[in-house]
C-alpha cells in the first residue's frame, strides 16, 4: 500500500453539490497523476483527503478531493467544484 491507500478503493465520484462535504475534487486518468496532485494538498483543521477510483465508458479514473466537516465554515458553496479528467 502507498501513502494514498484510499486510491485503491472503488468509490463513486462525489455528487458535486457539496451535500457530501467533498470540495475541490479532481479526476485523473492515471494513478500517478492523482498521487502527484494529492502530494500538493495542504489540509486545514477539520479536513481530510478523500478519493478513490471509479470507471466510465473510457476506463478507470481516479479522483482526489478534500472532505470538510463544516461546509459553511469552509466557504462559498458555489466554490464546490470538480476539475475534469487529466492524464
Amino acid at each position: 500500500m502507498t501513502d494514498f491507500a484510499f486510491l485503491e478503493e472503488e468509490q463513486p465520484l462525489p455528487e458535486g453539490h457539496g451535500h457530501d462535504h467533498i470540495v475541490q475534487w479532481h479526476v485523473f486518468r492515471s494513478r500517478p497523476a492523482a498521487e502527484t496532485f494529492a502530494r500538493g494538498i495542504r489540509l486545514e483543521r477539520d479536513q481530510r483527503m478523500v478519493g478513490g477510483f471509479s470507471r466510465d465508458s473510457v476506463g478507470v479514473l481516479y479522483w482526489v478531493g478534500v472532505h470538510v466537516d463544516d461546509l459553511e465554515a469552509w466557504g462559498n458553496r458555489g466554490a464546490v467544484n470538480k476539475h475534469g479528467a487529466s492524464s
